[in-house]
């Protein structure tokens, strides 16, 4: 059973983002995977690091591909969605130095398995009328 399934969240206008929440889901459900694997095998920790390392990273050109894309359209609610992004960033950040300062694992799977409520949200009321807004702006932009 995975964390989090793409159809539980909205189906995005902006085809660029659909494809990066649909990526970003998939490299969440392996974490948890791995996590599940290294509860059992202490010796698959290097690849949950490294698929971790691969999940922040994701989530940081994601990121940053949505608000390319809002400051090129002019997105009105731009710096709300910003903060949005920059408050997971904050957290997922501080939950990885603890990780690395005390080399407790538990914190960063935790907070992995929680991400699913945050995302929906976001996925469902901000994203969405993001998308919404910037496809409406591409499609005027081509006539």
């Amino acid at each position: 059973m995975a964390l989090l399934y793409a159809e539980q969240v909205e189906y995005l206008d902006v085809e660029q983002m659909q494809e990066t929440h649909e990526e970003e889901i998939k490299i969440l459900n392996d974490v948890d995977k791995l996590a599940i694997a290294y509860s059992m095998d202490k010796a698959k920790l290097p690849e949950l690091e490294a698929k971790l390392g691969e999940y922040l990273e994701h989530v940081k050109e994601h990121f940053a591909s949505e608000e390319r894309l809002m400051n090129k359209y002019d997105f009105p609610n731009y710096e709300m969605h910003k903060m949005a992004h920059d408050m997971f960033l904050l957290d997922i950040g501080i939950t990885i130095k603890q990780w690395g300062k005390f080399g407790n694992i538990d914190k960063v799977v935790n907070f992995i398995r929680k991400s699913p409520e945050w995302i929906v949200l976001h996925i469902n009321t901000v994203d969405a009328p993001t998308s919404a807004y910037i496809a409406q702006k591409m499609k005027a932009e081509e006539a």
